[in-house]
């Protein structure tokens, strides 16, 4: 089995990404999927001087090194991510520039990147996924997939895509 983290982030923490993400994990093994609430965190916004006080972002850098799979988790929001999303993937930068995380950043290269999203449309928005083509092009994380639920009438979840996508969760090679 292939350990798993999810970086969780919404405005509605009970809300349709959440109960997707919840989907997603009764379906893999306990111990092999740590969930990280992004919005329950204190850390400090990214900065070019990369002077930082210890704070939580070093317990995220520590489970994106621990897994295999990291999974974004975020509704659709204005094209994009939840802001403390982006705060964090702002400060993912620190991961190729502070010496002493450095190698969690190398480390991320080869690891299997996938997002689960949910927003009143059809069809996921391109500019998001576009987001998360160039943020794992740029660390090296495989694209592997995305799960859009489309929440406009409901819920719009099959079974069998929700078991697919988990499937692939734990089929890829380590």
């Amino acid at each position: 089995m292939r350990k798993t983290v999810i970086l969780f982030s919404s405005a509605n923490k009970s809300g349709n990404t959440f109960k997707l993400v919840n989907l997603v994990m009764t379906q893999l093994h306990a111990e092999q999927v740590k969930l990280v609430s992004i919005d329950d965190l204190e850390f400090s916004d990214y900065t070019y001087s990369n002077k930082y006080t210890s704070d939580d972002f070093y317990l995220v850098s520590e489970a994106l090194d621990w897994a295999d799979n990291i999974v974004f988790a975020s509704p659709v929001y204005w094209h994009s991510v939840s802001s403390n999303m982006k705060r964090l993937i702002d400060r993912m930068t620190e991961l190729t520039e502070n010496p002493t995380i450095k190698p969690i950043g190398k480390g991320l290269k080869g690891k299997q990147g996938y997002v689960l999203t949910t927003s009143a449309s059809a069809q996921v928005c391109e500019i998001f996924s576009g987001f998360f083509d160039k943020l794992f092009s740029y660390f090296g994380i495989h694209n592997t997939g995305l799960l859009h639920v489309s929440c406009r009438n409901g819920f719009a979840l099959t079974t069998n895509t929700l078991n697919q996508f988990t499937q692939h969760l734990n089929s890829q090679k380590a």
